[in-house]
């Protein structure tokens, strides 16, 4: 039997433009999940900056978030909890996908010649290594004219600290906020054996317009709460969604929707502690067997398998 893993979903409402006090709040809720057992915690994306991209000091605070990623990386050291701090949106070297730069003279001082990147990571417990890292792929639209958007790139997962119930490291793939809308992105983890999707998210449920909501005022909701768990049934995967405008949840194959601790309402912040029995992935794929179908010679959709001999694990 596969062990069970406690996660902490840390749901934040992030203070616009102000690392030093985001951190502090996710450093303080990180400490309470390693004290209570929490093997990893993982905090929505855009959660040291929020999202406020025409804020004069937005750039400058993305670029001073960028050290946070160390902080992060002691912090997993020194508490031995594996941690994905949601994303931190990074200045690196411009590319051709880089957006045009800001018209505002601060903003373009700040970004002259860089390109800002979301970036999820995966910090390992006890070592503080990166075992993983993303760039955002699938910008929302109001993104694509501050972010350069990840580019050709196969999406591939990464051994974890965690285990099996064989001693294999479980390994996880890293997605953010509206890839979860692709599955294709799932498609191509899953491809490369993962069995645990992580996914910081800024989600909100007003972000579709007047129209959309007046067709459905429930709609974001309805969105999340089915697609969360219709990726983990069709993948036979772990899925856990921590995401700043609520539904953070974690989901399993057959189980669906694992209950946690407690429920964080939309746009509130709170901590769910869930506990998540990894053998659950073997019976769905005993069951479903999704991936052995996407490992057979007759898989008709182009996706191959990266590593040999992956499966759901836990077996």
């Amino acid at each position: 039997m596969a062990p069970v893993y406690k996660f902490a979903l840390i749901q934040m409402q992030p203070k616009p433009v102000d690392p030093a006090a985001n951190f502090a709040k996710a450093e303080s809720e990180i400490r309470k999940a390693a004290a209570n057992g929490c093997h990893v915690a993982i905090l929505p994306e855009y959660h040291l900056t929020s999202w406020t991209p025409q804020h004069p000091d937005f750039i400058t605070a993305c670029v001073d978030s960028e050290a946070y990623l160390a902080r992060y990386q002691a912090l997993a050291r020194e508490l031995d909890i594996s941690i994905v701090p949601g994303t931190i949106c990074e200045s690196h070297p411009a590319t051709e996908h880089a957006p045009a730069l800001p018209e505002d003279a601060k903003a373009r001082e700040a970004l002259q010649g860089k390109e800002l990147r979301n970036m999820a990571h995966f910090v390992s417990a006890g070592t503080g290594e990166l075992a993983g890292s993303y760039q955002k792929k699938n910008l929302w639209h109001p993104e694509r004219p501050h972010l350069s958007p990840g580019r050709h790139v196969p999406h591939s997962a990464f051994d974890t600290p965690l285990r099996n119930a064989d001693g294999t490291p479980v390994r996880a793939g890293l997605l953010v906020c509206w890839d979860l809308a692709f599955p294709e992105a799932f498609r191509a983890l899953i491809a490369d054996g993962a069995q645990v999707i992580l996914i910081p998210s800024y989600w909100s449920v007003t972000d579709v317009d007047e129209e959309g909501l007046a067709l459905n005022p429930d709609s974001e909701k309805v969105f999340l709460e089915s697609t969360v768990v219709c990726r983990a049934f069709e993948n036979t995967a772990c899925v856990v969604f921590c995401n700043k405008g609520g539904c953070s949840q974690v989901a399993l194959p057959i189980v669906g929707r694992v209950k946690g601790d407690r429920e964080v309402g939309l746009d509130e912040e709170g901590v769910i502690y869930t506990e998540v029995d990894l053998d659950v992935l073997r019976v769905a794929e005993e069951n479903y067997k999704v991936r052995e179908d996407i490992k057979g010679k007759g898989w008709h959709y182009g996706y191959s398998v990266v590593r040999e001999g992956e499966g759901a694990g836990g077996q």
